[in-house]
């Protein structure tokens, strides 16, 4: 996978990202900090700033999924990469993570989704490059865009 094609994977998978750590974080973050309060908004900022790389992720998630994809619409697989992050967040995330989350989700926040995700490639990319933290995406990144 091309780092542009992770990167728009990335950013189509960031409502899911926020709605899983929301679940996860519900019970153990106040009821007025910033993700609890926020998620909704910036879901629906980040899938709004996604559409301009959809085509990149959904050839991506098409080869990803294979014929277990295949029938799916546009809107089945959106939420079908949604469904599949918030998923692994809720159920992965340590409750301990919750408020370091909730204080850097402001100044996340601020950058535009493309940005993220780029960002997310690149740490992803380096911290398997230096092999200490062992895999982390279920795919490799390639360098040739």
């Amino acid at each position: 996978m091309t780092h542009a094609e992770a990167q728009a994977l990335m950013e189509t998978a960031l409502p899911g990202l926020l709605q899983g750590a929301k679940q996860q974080c519900s019970s153990v973050l106040d009821s007025d900090s910033y993700l609890l309060k926020q998620e909704a908004t910036l879901s629906n900022r980040f899938r709004q700033e996604s559409e301009t790389d959809w085509p990149k992720a959904k050839a991506a998630f098409e080869r990803l999924g294979g014929s277990a994809v295949a029938d799916m619409g546009d809107a089945g697989k959106r939420a079908a990469i949604e469904t599949m992050v918030s998923d692994i967040v809720s159920q992965k995330m340590k409750p301990q993570s919750c408020e370091i989350v909730n204080g850097f989700l402001p100044f996340v926040a601020e950058q535009p989704a493309n940005k993220i995700g780029d960002v997310s490639v690149s740490t992803f990319a380096l911290i398997k490059k230096i092999g200490k933290v062992g895999r982390i995406l279920p795919f490799d990144i390639c360098s040739g865009d």
